[in-house]
C-alpha cells in the first residue's frame, strides 16, 4: 500500500482502484492493456476518452507526442478532483502505439507530484531522473511542509481527515502531512498516543485508529474502513474505535511534561505575574482557570486549569505549572469525540451536579477511568497508587 508501483500486470482492482489505460478515440478495445480494461473492469466499447467502467482511457493512436498532452493533461485534472481513487497508470503509448517510455513519461510530470496517481516501476524511475525532468519541465520544486494550523480544534481534525482521506487510507510514505498527535484511551491506566495519517474521525465523532498490534485484531472494524474511505484498505492494518483524549500542545510543564488538551493544571502565580492574571484566565480559549484553593493574601496563588483547543498562556505568564491528571475519568466506551471534549467545559462547572471540586482533583489523578463511584478512585490513592500513565513524559 505504501508503493506506488502497479504491478507488471494488473489482474484485479480494490473498490477505489482505477486502471488507466491507452486507447483509442473510437474506443475499440482490440488488444493489450485496452482489452484488460473492457474485459475485466468495465470500459465500454465505443468510449476511448475519460472514465469508463473502472477504468480512465486515454488516447495514443491519433498522431504524434503533441496529441496525447492535453488528454494526460485533462487526465491529471481529475485525478486531482478525485483524491480518493487509486489511479494505476499502465505504461499507455508503449505497446501498439510504438512511443517509448522516455517520450511518454514525462508527460505525467505533474500528475506523478498528485500521491494517488501510481506507474510502473520503469515510468517512476524516468520521473525521478532530474535531468529528464529539467528539460522537459525545468527543476522539480522541493516538496514544503505540510500547513499545521496553530489551534487545531474538533472541527479541524475533522476537515484534515476528510482532505488527507486517501493519504490515510493508502499510508502514502513521503508525502507531507500536518504535524499533529493526539492522545486516546486504550482501556483502563492505559492512553495512546498516534500522529496524524494514523487515525480519523468517522462521521458519528467516533476516533478510530490504524495499529498493526494483534491485540486490537479483534476491534477490527472492516464496515467502517469501506464506509469511509471506500476501499478495502489492504495491508493497513487493523482499524481500531478508542476514546479520543486531546491533542498535544505545544507546551511543557515545569517538570517537562508535554501537556495536552483535557489534562489538569496546577498553576502557581507569583506576585509580579498578578498583574496579567485576569487576562490570562478569563480570555476564552485560553487556559482557563477553573477555581482556587487554599489562597491566603500575600501568598502565591494556587490555580486550578486546563487548555482548550491548543490556545495557551504564554510561559512567561506563569510563575508554575504541573500537570496533576487528566478530565477522563468516569468514562463509557459509548462516548464520541465531542462527548470527551465537553469533559473540560464539565470540569470547570464547579456549580453542576456531580463530584465537588476536591473530588474532581482526585478522579483527575487516576485516568484514564472507567470507574464510576468516587470512593474507588479515593481507594487508589489510599493505597498509594502514583503510576497513571499521564504521567509519562511524552517526545
Amino acid at each position: 500500500m505504501a508503493s506506488r508501483i502497479i504491478p507488471e500486470r494488473v489482474t484485479e482492482l480494490s473498490m477505489c482502484e482505477v486502471f488507466v489505460f491507452g486507447s483509442n478515440l473510437a474506443g475499440q478495445h482490440y488488444g493489450g492493456a485496452a482489452r484488460t480494461a473492457h474485459d475485466k473492469f468495465g470500459a465500454e466499447w465505443g468510449v476511448g476518452v475519460g472514465p469508463t467502467g473502472q477504468c480512465y482511457a486515454i488516447p495514443t493512436m491519433q498522431g504524434g507526442i503533441d496529441t496525447i498532452r492535453p488528454y494526460v493533461d485533462e487526465f491529471t485534472e481529475y485525478a486531482r478532483n478525485h483524491h480518493n481513487n487509486r489511479f494505476l497508470v499502465t505504461r499507455i503509448g508503449c505497446g501498439i502505439a510504438g512511443f517509448k517510455d522516455d517520450e511518454i513519461a514525462p508527460l505525467f510530470y505533474e500528475a506523478s507530484k498528485l500521491p494517488n496517481v501510481n506507474f510502473s516501476k520503469e515510468w517512476l524511475n524516468i520521473l525521478s531522473m532530474p535531468d529528464i525532468l529539467d528539460a522537459f519541465c525545468g527543476c522539480p520544486p522541493v516538496k514544503k511542509p505540510a500547513y499545521t494550523p496553530e489551534v487545531v480544534t474538533i472541527e479541524d481534525l475533522k476537515r484534515l481527515c476528510e482532505e488527507y482521506k486517501y493519504i490515510i487510507g493508502a499510508r502514502i510514505i513521503g508525502v507531507p502531512l500536518p504535524d499533529i498527535t493526539i492522545r486516546y484511551v486504550i482501556d483502563e491506566n492505559r492512553f495512546g498516543y498516534v500522529k496524524f495519517g494514523d487515525f480519523f474521525i468517522y462521521e458519528t465523532n467516533d476516533l478510530y485508529v490504524w495499529t498493526r498490534k494483534e491485540e486490537f485484531r479483534d476491534g477490527h472494524n472492516q464496515y467502517i474502513v469501506e464506509e469511509y474511505f471506500r476501499d478495502e484498505c489492504k495491508g493497513r492494518g487493523f482499524c481500531h474505535r478508542f476514546l479520543y483524549a486531546g491533542i498535544k500542545t505545544p507546551y511543557r510543564d515545569s517538570n517537562g511534561d508535554v501537556i495536552y488538551t483535557g489534562d489538569v493544571l496546577r498553576v502557581m502565580l507569583g506576585e509580579k505575574h498578578m498583574l496579567v492574571n485576569d487576562d490570562v484566565f478569563n480570555k476564552e480559549g485560553y487556559v482557563w482557570a477553573f477555581d482556587t484553593l487554599g489562597q491566603n493574601e500575600g501568598e502565591c496563588k494556587a490555580r486550578y486549569a486546563f487548555v482548550l483547543d491548543n490556545h495557551c498562556a504564554t510561559p512567561n505568564m506563569i510563575a508554575r505549572w504541573e500537570r496533576i491528571g487528566t478530565v477522563y475519568y468516569q468514562l463509557d466506551w459509548n462516548l464520541d469525540v465531542e462527548d470527551m471534549v465537553e469533559r473540560c467545559r464539565y470540569f470547570q462547572d464547579i456549580y453542576c451536579q456531580g463530584p465537588s471540586l476536591e473530588d474532581k482533583l482526585v478522579l483527575a489523578r487516576y485516568t484514564p477511568n472507567f470507574n464510576k463511584e468516587v470512593w474507588k478512585y479515593y481507594g487508589l490513592e489510599a493505597l498509594g497508587v502514583e503510576e497513571y500513565d499521564w504521567k509519562v513524559k511524552r517526545q
